[in-house]
């Protein structure tokens, strides 16, 4: 009886901890973003280019993601009092708080990559290794799938590019 009784616990305990540790995972991450920034309002809606915040893609290895004096140009004062999206960048910026953007393409230490090497001298499009971002209303991509190395493989055999490893790999 004793066995059983211990058994019924256990379970109990484990089942009220799934439900915790799944409802704490199932909440949106965006909640833990200090913005809840939105690729499609500034692309879409606002017509900025990519370039304009992600600097570096045509001139550096790194994009780059815009800094809080870069954001400031545009949110140092409330564009729309409605939105509690606007308030939260205009409070950041008012108080010259970095954000901590959430990076989701990563080159690992081993591969040499270079934005402008694919974006100015490729001619690729943003879309063409990334989600499209222009659709994204979230901080939490949708659809994302990090950058992999057949992905890579594939389209430097479709274009006819060096696919020696020396070249990407060090």
């Amino acid at each position: 009886m004793k066995n059983k009784l211990l058994v019924f616990i256990l379970i109990l305990i484990g089942a009220v901890a799934g439900f915790f540790i799944l409802s704490f995972h199932s909440k949106s991450s965006a909640d833990n973003y200090p913005v809840p920034f939105s690729h499609y309002v500034h692309t879409t809606v606002h017509k900025i280019k990519c370039v304009n915040c992600h600097r570096g893609v045509e001139t550096r290895e790194l994009a780059g993601i815009p800094n809080i004096d870069y954001c400031s140009m545009c949110h140092s004062t409330l564009i729309n009092s409605k939105s509690e999206r606007e308030k939260i960048i205009y409070q950041l910026v008012k108080e010259n708080k970095p954000i901590q953007w959430k990076v989701y393409y990563q080159v690992p230490d081993y591969v040499f990559f270079s934005h402008r090497r694919h974006v100015k001298l490729g001619k690729l499009e943003c879309t063409d290794c990334h989600v499209d971002m222009t659709k994204q209303d979230s901080p939490d991509l949708k659809g994302f799938s990090q950058i992999i190395m057949p992905l890579c493989f594939n389209c430097h055999q479709r274009k006819n590019i060096t696919t020696d490893c020396g070249d990407c790999h060090h």
